[in-house]
């Protein structure tokens, strides 16, 4: 088993770049679970191989933890361009039966291009972004379900 940690790690590490535009995230939560945290890679190629070895390395590690979690890679194309987020929060007519004033919410997702990205009002606020790039659609259907 070491042997194949070792290897499998130390081919990520081959196939990873300081600051390539593909990332490999858990399909689910989008998170970047060892070994594929904080790596970049150059092609969607190198991408997939690094999926590959993930899962690899993490089947051997579930050989010795049985409860590992198990994780659906796949291969994401970070923007090249900024993302940025304004929230706005703006009085609206009415008052709610507390007595506070109803309220409307708007956030505005852009990027260093022309025009909105997107564009949600009195929506859930949803995460689509994490240390390792964006996340997958399944996670964004999940937190919109949950409708936090």
């Amino acid at each position: 088993m070491d042997d194949i940690l070792s290897r499998t790690r130390r081919e990520i590490e081959e196939l990873a770049v300081e600051s390539g535009p593909f990332s490999v995230v858990a399909a689910e939560s989008g998170e970047c679970p060892t070994p594929i945290t904080g790596t970049r890679f150059e092609s969607h190629d190198d991408a997939m191989r690094a999926a590959d070895l993930a899962r690899e390395y993490r089947n051997a590690l579930r050989e010795h933890d049985p409860d590992l979690p198990t994780y659906r890679f796949v291969v994401t194309e970070l923007p090249s361009e900024h993302l940025q987020m304004v929230g706005v929060r703006e009085r609206t007519d009415g008052v709610r039966a507390n007595g506070l004033p109803r309220t409307q919410r708007s956030v505005t997702v852009t990027s260093d291009r022309d025009g909105a990205w997107l564009r949600m009002e009195n929506a859930p606020l949803v995460h689509l972004a994490r240390d390792c790039g964006p996340v997958g659609d399944d996670a964004v259907g999940r937190q919109l379900d949950a409708k936090l």
